[in-house]
């Protein structure tokens, strides 16, 4: 596969404009001027967005979560491309290398007590790489609190993300509407770059 516009030259091209070669790791844009010396034959534009195919998620719980150190199932899948979320695990396994971006929000419930704090932790294979918390101290009244993770991870195929809760103090949970008219805790994901040269 041609790497450049002298490799695209030695294959015949004789037509001057904008080609796709592979780079490093990625597929990139170039301006090939093949009437210009050799020092002038080739012009970088930029990286050519190429997904082998899309992955995306976007998903849901309807109802609330308490059990701490474990990942975060969700019910709904609003979106799943690619099928690389697992709602049953609340598992993410990516299907592909590449750059991902994560984001995942919670409405925390804190019960009224001396002291209570609820944490979200994001994984990356196991490993607790984000972490995000409420609290509260001396309150009379209970209260609820947004939790957010956001993050952009390098993934291999395989490599997998998820998210857990711990609990701190009073017992306190991830919260859900009871008519389940309003869901709160949603995590989502999506590819927004694929190393796709490394399989060609």
């Amino acid at each position: 596969m041609p790497s450049s516009c002298a490799d695209l030259q030695g294959i015949g091209h004789k037509l001057s404009g904008f080609f796709s070669v592979k780079g490093a790791k990625k597929m990139e844009m170039v301006y090939c001027n093949f009437n210009a010396n050799q020092n002038d034959i080739q012009k970088w534009i930029g990286y050519v967005d190429v997904k082998s195919a899309p992955v995306h998620f976007y998903v849901q719980r309807n109802s609330s979560f308490f059990r701490e150190k474990t990942p975060i199932p969700f019910e709904l899948a609003v979106v799943n491309e690619g099928n690389a979320m697992n709602l049953t695990s609340g598992i993410f396994t990516a299907p592909k290398p590449g750059i991902y971006f994560f984001s995942f929000k919670g409405l925390a419930f804190l019960k009224s007590s001396s002291y209570a704090e609820l944490t979200s932790y994001l994984y990356f294979n196991g490993n607790r790489i984000g972490s995000s918390y409420v609290d509260h101290q001396n309150k009379s009244v209970n209260q609820w609190s947004p939790v957010t993770l956001q993050s952009t991870l390098n993934l291999k195929k395989g490599d997998q993300v998820w998210v857990t809760i711990n609990h701190y103090g009073s017992p306190s949970y991830l919260h859900e509407d009871d008519h389940r008219y309003t869901r709160y805790t949603h995590f989502m994901g999506w590819m927004s770059e694929e190393e796709i040269v490394a399989a060609l």
